[in-house]
């Protein structure tokens, strides 16, 4: 297990013996805390095991890494009490099929399989493969009921902990993906306007940034992305893509051809 990892281990340790009237977790602020946004998040947020990364482990081949903003809205089997959590996130939420299902289908069918069946088509990779051969990391580990100001505002506070944790997490794992295609590159699913904020908060922590023109070659209007550098990760080639249609989802299947054959 990875630094990374185990620091992550740590956190979900420490979140299941956190009261939610403590400040920080792990390095990051108590999301319950933030002043006048409440009503943007769940009702005592942190009352939901936070869900920092989903899909692979470490322990089986991996062909590509994709950064979310959150996990969006916790439900009631997400509750501390009601999470059947031992002692290990890996093993027992995310390696247990019979855990957060839903969970487990949404990083299949939204991030895993539309990369990896782009892939695919892309004839970089060959069956079989699957959620396993895949790792989300998000960017703020709470559920919230959207990307909204509110959730902009926590990533702000918590800037340095996104960098440290989440971002350099997935450029560490993005290194060790075993086909040519995605090796050293990070997919983020995020529109502009959010990846430049993100990129405006880590500039104000000293993580500079530098952003690499697009191809013109899209033609369906929908599909968009752009390329990235941080200066502190140069190997690392980071590329958002977002639709004009959807929050949560990739653009379409052509969209996402032409999107890799350009990266």
């Amino acid at each position: 297990m990875n630094n990374y990892n185990q620091y992550w281990e740590d956190f979900i340790a420490e979140w299941a013996r956190w009261s939610s009237v403590k400040s920080t977790i792990g390095g990051w602020t108590n999301p319950d805390n933030l002043p006048l946004c409440n009503k943007d998040w769940n009702d005592l947020t942190s009352q939901y095991i936070p869900e920092p990364w989903w899909g692979n482990d470490g322990t089986q081949p991996l062909h590509s890494v994709v950064i979310n903003f959150n996990p969006g809205e916790g439900g009631c089997l997400q509750k501390r009490g009601t999470i059947p959590y031992v002692s290990s996130f890996a093993k027992d939420i995310v390696g247990n099929p019979n855990v957060l299902p839903k969970t487990r289908q949404w990083h299949q069918t939204r991030r895993a399989m539309r990369v990896l069946n782009t892939l695919y088509r892309l004839k970089y990779i060959k069956k079989p493969y699957g959620l396993e051969n895949h790792l989300s990391v998000e960017l703020i580990p709470w559920h919230t009921k959207g990307v909204n100001c509110c959730s902009i505002l926590y990533l702000k506070q918590n800037i340095k902990a996104v960098y440290e944790h989440s971002i350099c997490f997935a450029a560490n794992e993005s290194r060790r993906i075993v086909n040519d295609k995605l090796r050293n590159v990070v997919i983020v699913r995020m529109n502009d306007v959010n990846t430049k904020i993100v990129l405006d908060e880590l500039n104000l922590i000293g993580i500079g940034s530098k952003t690499m023109p697009a191809s013109n070659k899209l033609t369906s209007g929908n599909g968009h992305y752009m390329v990235f550098k941080l200066n502190t990760l140069p190997d690392i080639k980071f590329v958002s893509i977002w639709g004009n249609n959807s929050r949560n989802d990739f653009p379409s299947n052509n969209d996402m051809d032409l999107i890799f054959k350009s990266i």
